[in-house]
């Protein structure tokens, strides 16, 4: 169990008038200037208004895109602030700076509870570095800071890790909701554990695959890399995506789970086409009968029957990967059917959901069943390698020490 500093503790101090800088994630979807999703911006919330009623001045910080370390307008973040205000509901001071005499006289005109969205991290060459130069500099205006941006937790980045070495830090509600639904997902409570993963790669997921061995008792593998499984089990899939690299890998992996009592499950039919363009026609056939010169697409009717009757019998799914090509119809159907069928157990209350990763919520949010999950992480690199089991260096500067226990 991952114990930090969370803002309980900060909350205990007297903050009135102290200055945090908190690293949040506003890398949200724009298009013409208007904010496509909110999702990230409501779920800061909570952090942000115990900040305000505490008397702080808040300083947001974020990346947004990849401007390469220098100014460039598309990706400027002022360009969320009304998404911001419609949460925040109070004032948005902006400041083009991240540090210097600029910074300092906002920071003294600026009352106690307000908000101070600092321009794109990104802007400067040394966020990604991790400059300790820029980190000193951005932590002489400030008191504390705190990580409540889960999703770049991966990565040893200033505004993520840097910053810790010059101020007290906590973690915010929101990172600490992150982690302890994939905890809870995989390590606590009764009942059986199902994986459902997805996508194109097993190079991509390798080491989520190899952990969850571990923590799950059954595991369905769907979506391309599920193809690379099949042909290193004997079955024909005539030319559809597969890493043939990862055959011995794949023949290691069915060996691990045997080992470890997790059993691996796959599509026993499929959705299959001559090609992927828009209208292409399409058939549906058992995993063993398809043809020499079709692309397996989505898992078919069986597999779906399948995975619900599994559903039916643990107490918990997690969900990482599309099964099918989502974005093309009709091989969303067994992404939606299964999402559909996770919806109404977790509604019913027979059923703990967790899923993350950036095309599962995408393939989620289209299906329109993704609203009563227990949880959907926003995150992506970050989501996978906590399933993985790695490290990641943004949760490790939180960790309680064994003398602050």
């Amino acid at each position: 169990m991952i114990t930090l500093r969370n803002l309980d503790q900060l909350l205990k101090k007297n903050l009135k008038g102290k200055v945090v800088f908190v690293r949040v994630d506003l890398n949200i979807p724009i298009k013409d200037g208007v904010v496509l999703d909110e999702t990230r911006i409501e779920r800061i919330s909570p952090t942000l208004q115990e900040l305000i009623q505490n008397g702080c001045k808040v300083c947001l910080l974020s990346h947004f895109g990849r401007p390469d370390g220098k100014y460039n307008e598309v990706f400027s973040l002022k360009q969320i602030i009304p998404s911001l205000k419609k949460y925040i509901k109070e004032e948005i001071i902006f400041s083009e700076s991240l540090y210097g005499d600029k910074v300092k006289t906002i920071l003294e005109k600026s009352p106690s509870n307000s908000i101070i969205l600092f321009e794109n991290t990104r802007f400067e060459s040394g966020e990604e570095n991790n400059s300790k130069e820029l980190a000193k500099n951005i932590s002489e205006n400030a008191d504390y800071f705190i990580n409540d941006a889960f999703s770049v937790s991966h990565r040893s980045h200033m505004s993520t890790t840097g910053l810790s070495n010059y101020l007290p830090s906590f973690s915010g509600r929101y990172l600490d909701k992150e982690i302890l639904m994939i905890n809870k997902a995989l390590n606590i409570g009764n009942g059986k554990r199902l994986g459902i993963i997805g996508g194109s790669k097993i190079s991509t997921k390798l080491k989520v695959l190899e952990n969850l061995t571990e923590k799950l008792d059954v595991l369905f593998v769907g979506g391309g890399m599920a193809n690379t499984f099949l042909l290193a089990k004997g079955y024909k899939i005539g030319k559809s995506l597969c890493e043939k690299s990862m055959l011995k890998t794949a023949i290691n992996i069915l060996d691990t789970a045997k080992n470890k009592n997790c059993e691996l499950i796959f599509p026993e039919d499929a959705l299959i086409a001559n090609d992927m363009e828009k209208g292409t026609s399409f058939s549906e056939v058992m995993i063993d009968n398809v043809p020499n010169d079709a692309l397996i697409l989505d898992i078919g009717s069986k597999t779906i029957e399948n995975i619900n009757e599994f559903l039916s019998s643990v107490s918990t799914v997690v969900w990482c990967g599309p099964l099918g090509l989502f974005e093309l119809n009709p091989f969303q159907t067994g992404t939606v059917s299964v999402a559909k069928e996770i919806s109404k157990l977790t509604k019913d209350g027979k059923l703990i959901s967790v899923a993350g990763g950036g095309d599962t919520v995408a393939a989620l949010s289209q299906s329109n069943y993704n609203r009563d999950f227990t949880y959907i992480s926003t995150a992506g690199g970050a989501f996978l390698e906590l399933l993985a089991g790695e490290s990641l260096p943004g949760i490790e500067v939180l960790k309680i020490d064994s003398e602050e226990k």
